[in-house]
């Protein structure tokens, strides 16, 4: 199953971590750098985590519904669960810039925007099939669209970006 979390580090820096853990095998990118390493429960509720380069690190994690926590080294982390809906949606002040991402792992059956395209509010961006069900992506403000990360038939996961926005500044 793989999950994305997101780290805040000491003074408000974020990462992304997105971990697929299937049994005890574990492959995780932190900032786009791959990691596999192998987790062993041990009797007291810790884990011993396996790294591929021989690197050994003793954990406890404990799961939350929205929240995991690892503590390591005698210090405690906090990894929040990502989920797209609660981010602010597709968008933004006049001045930045916005995302579109998937809300759900999913299939994209079709993208109505090219690079260059000015969206309107309501205006149909792409059709994302998730959970047998099929979602209308729409534009929720004047926008240009700055890339489409996404083509059709491509299966996305959770958090994927699919198009990023520059501000219109008609």
């Amino acid at each position: 199953m793989k999950r994305v979390f997101r780290l805040v580090r000491p003074g408000g820096a974020e990462a992304t971590i997105a971990v697929d853990l299937r049994g005890d095998v574990a492959r995780a990118e932190i900032d786009g750098r791959a990691v596999s390493l192998e987790l062993v429960p041990k009797a007291d509720g810790t884990f011993v985590a396996l790294f591929e380069g021989g690197r050994v690190l003793r954990a406890r994690v404990a799961g939350g519904r929205r929240e995991t926590r690892v503590r390591t080294r005698g210090r405690e982390t906090a990894l929040t669960l990502f989920d797209p809906r609660d981010e602010a949606s597709a968008s933004s002040g006049p001045e930045g810039t916005a995302e579109v991402l998937a809300a759900m792992p999913g299939r994209v059956l079709e993208v109505r925007v090219r690079e260059g395209d000015r969206v309107a509010p309501g205006d149909l961006l792409l059709i994302l099939e998730a959970m047998k069900m099929q979602n209308e992506i729409r534009a929720e403000t004047a926008q240009v669209v700055a890339a489409v990360a996404c083509v059709p038939g491509q299966a996305v996961d959770a958090g994927a970006l699919l198009i990023r926005f520059e501000a219109d500044r008609l």
